[in-house]
């Protein structure tokens, strides 16, 4: 999945050939088409591992601080970092281009990774609000509120090859202050 996520970047998904991959990485074709059926499952299998890996940050991070504010604020500098990091622009534009041809890839992908984080997202709402926070609101709809911010950051990355700029740390922190005092998480 290495080999692919980097010649997905270097060489563009249309012109990255399963044969390149097993060449880069070495194994077998009949191997990837075992493992991932297509590029466009292997692609898939890039992008999850990722949002795996951003579903472990999440964790890590409401572990580490004491207020729901603090979580919040360290997962939007995470998704943020991450929405101008020119690789994840990179392999943003890859996604959006691949859901477009072909609408079975994007409707797994948008249950296996937006879907997915917005779950993990709301499970801590639910936790905070078990813990005495006074939500204002469902906590799927925080959820999709809160990661809603991010994803209109990720796609305009995305469309004006990361050229765009949100603003700095402070407007940041005063998103996610925003943010907690409509949420009721004071």
């Amino acid at each position: 999945m290495a080999a692919a996520e980097q010649l997905f970047l270097e060489q563009g998904f249309e012109r990255t050939a399963l044969a390149d991959v097993v060449k880069r990485a070495g194994g077998s074709l009949a191997t990837l088409y075992k493992l991932f059926g297509s590029k466009s499952g292997l692609l898939e299998a890039v992008m999850l591992a990722r949002v795996e890996q951003r579903g472990a940050r999440m964790v890590e991070f409401a572990a580490a601080a004491s207020y729901p504010r603090e979580v919040l604020l360290r997962l939007a500098r995470d998704l943020r970092h991450k929405s101008v990091d020119p690789a994840e622009v990179a392999l943003s534009r890859v996604v959006i281009a691949s859901s477009i041809e072909n609408p079975e890839f994007a409707c797994r992908f948008y249950g296996r990774t937006i879907v997915e984080a917005r779950g993990q997202l709301e499970r801590l709402f639910v936790r905070w609000r078990e813990e005495g926070q006074p939500l204002t609101a469902d906590p799927a709809l925080l959820a999709a509120m809160f990661l809603g911010m991010f994803i209109y950051e990720v796609h305009s990355q995305a469309i004006s090859h990361g050229t765009i700029s949100e603003g700095d740390d402070s407007c940041l922190e005063r998103k996610v202050a925003f943010f907690c005092q409509a949420a009721g998480l004071g």
